[in-house]
């Protein structure tokens, strides 16, 4: 039975570890609430504290025993729809982009404790199969895309993260869009799903053809015309518009770095091609419209 009291306490008192209680046995239990359903436990109670504890560096002695335990949660459960097994799943993603994101500070993970986390993200990201956003009032909000989405952009801003996983990564946007048939995603979704492709390009390794290469599937759907009270697929087509449109804005306008990313001048990099890349995605944005006015 959760102390809701206990952990209230620590967060009325800044986030101080209440003393006599060892941080791992604190830190696991956290863990271990992050795969609840009740919102307020998960979201108010774990999340908020795991994060400013990892912020704090107060789990810099085990952050790779974190962030392993966090890319083996993302494949418990998967394969199920509708359970309450995704809340696990969706916020072992959201963590495991903190702790990539402290890594971007304190500098401590190597490429080899990495490398799987990335494998076993990517499996869970290109198959998870509930994409639900908002469950309920009681529930909140699964929101695997959007949580996906944010360990990516940071990822994407990892020194142990070279160019060819960088590619992938592209590719598995593209992937992940063009797989939401029957999940239309109203929860902003699409504009964390293009900050996160910016966090990639904003790399410098990337090229105007990587990014061509990973719309060109995007081409062929956007020439279909489907119906949503039809056809499934209808959702990946206006899934994709959206983050299209959201990723054209966001090339136009720029972006800038989320308050707790590591002062690293990663947005302040010149984007190589950019306009090149603007005019790509502007290609492919044209596929889904035939209101544009000719270039």
């Amino acid at each position: 039975m959760v102390d809701v009291t206990f952990w209230q306490q620590i967060k009325n008192e800044d986030y101080r570890p209440a003393p006599g209680h060892p941080i791992d046995e604190l830190i696991a239990e956290l863990e271990h609430m992050l795969t609840f359903a009740d919102s307020r436990l998960r979201d108010e109670i774990a999340f908020e504290i795991l994060g400013e504890w990892l912020q704090a560096g107060r789990c810099d002695h085990d952050l790779g025993g974190l962030g392993d335990r966090m890319a083996a949660q993302l494949l418990r459960g998967i394969g199920e729809v509708g359970t309450d097994s995704i809340f696990g799943r969706s916020f072992a993603a959201l963590v495991l982009g903190l702790v990539v994101e402290r890594d971007n500070v304190v500098r401590r993970l190597t490429p080899g404790q990495v490398r799987p986390w990335l494998g076993g993200f990517t499996m869970w990201w290109e198959l998870e199969g509930d994409l639900r956003g908002a469950v309920d009032a009681e529930r909140g909000w699964a929101h695997a895309v959007a949580h996906g989405a944010d360990a990516i952009a940071s990822l994407a801003r990892s020194r142990l993260i070279g160019t060819e996983q960088a590619r992938a990564l592209l590719g598995s946007v593209v992937i992940r869009l063009r797989t939401t048939d029957g999940w239309a995603l109203l929860g902003a979704e699409d504009d964390r799903l293009a900050y996160a492709t910016m966090a990639l390009l904003h790399r410098g390794d990337l090229t105007a053809a990587d990014l061509s290469y990973a719309l060109e599937p995007l081409h062929i759907l956007g020439r279909q015309r489907l119906r949503v009270d039809l056809d499934p697929e209808a959702c990946a087509w206006i899934n994709t518009l959206n983050w299209l449109r959201a990723l054209y804005l966001q090339l136009r306008l720029g972006v800038m770095p989320m308050p707790w990313y590591a002062a690293d001048g990663h947005f302040d990099r010149p984007m190589p091609q950019r306009e090149l890349m603007q005019a790509t995605v502007e290609a492919a944005l044209r596929e889904y419209s035939s209101w544009f006015a000719e270039s």
